[in-house]
């Protein structure tokens, strides 16, 4: 035959115990928690209240800082460095390709280095100047597109760099990761690429997926 129970709240974790009638006013260990309580004794028609006698030993005490942690700091802060230096330069790039006069010197000087290191040499030189002129036109046209998308990436960059340092967004971590190792940010960023190829391997390891659980 089961013998009479009260039902008791564990006081370290408030988890519901049945406590035989024969227990109440001894000694009970709470089989959620493992905490040590004195179970309450019937007064008045009532239970008192259970007294807790000693915790269970603290199992989620928080983890000291790892080395990957500071091995993913370092390719984080390099993203949010190239993620803030192409949003600026790419910017600012943008804000003068909008100008029809500044924009065109700018790329007829791009196009005059492109010359200086024989990329599109070679033509008749009474036609150098129409060429150059074309192909100013054609480096304005296609740097129209080509900025405002790095601007995007290195937004993106800067964003996947922090959600490093906030443990927020593996996914965004992963991706901004990608796209500076690739060199999207700036289309010329060596620093972005070595944080980012960096970046994804310490997230590949089982340490810095751990980094952003905790």
């Amino acid at each position: 035959m089961t013998p009479e129970t009260e039902i008791i709240a564990c006081p370290a974790c408030k988890h519901v115990v049945r406590v035989p009638l024969d227990w109440l006013g001894t000694q009970v260990q709470c089989p959620e928690c493992k905490a040590m309580f004195r179970a309450p004794v019937r007064a008045g028609g009532q239970l008192t209240e259970a007294e807790l006698i000693s915790r269970p030993a603290t199992t989620g005490a928080p983890k000291p800082r790892t080395r990957p942690d500071v091995m993913l700091m370092l390719p984080a802060f390099g993203l949010l460095l190239c993620g803030v230096m192409g949003v600026l330069v790419n910017a600012w790039l943008l804000v003068l390709v909008a100008d029809p006069v500044k924009g065109k010197e700018w790329a007829a000087k791009q196009v005059e280095t492109l010359r200086k290191m024989g990329v599109g040499a070679g033509g008749p030189p009474e036609k150098q100047a129409e060429n150059d002129a074309q192909e100013t036109e054609q480096l304005l046209g296609q740097f129209r597109w080509i900025l405002p998308a790095s601007l995007v990436v290195s937004v993106v960059v800067f964003l996947g760099g922090l959600s490093i340092v906030l443990r927020r967004s593996y996914r965004l971590a992963q991706v901004a990761c990608v796209l500076a190792a690739l060199n999207f940010a700036h289309l010329c960023c060596i620093p972005g690429a070595i944080a980012g190829l960096w970046g994804l391997l310490m997230l590949g390891s089982a340490e810095g997926r751990e980094h952003f659980q905790r």
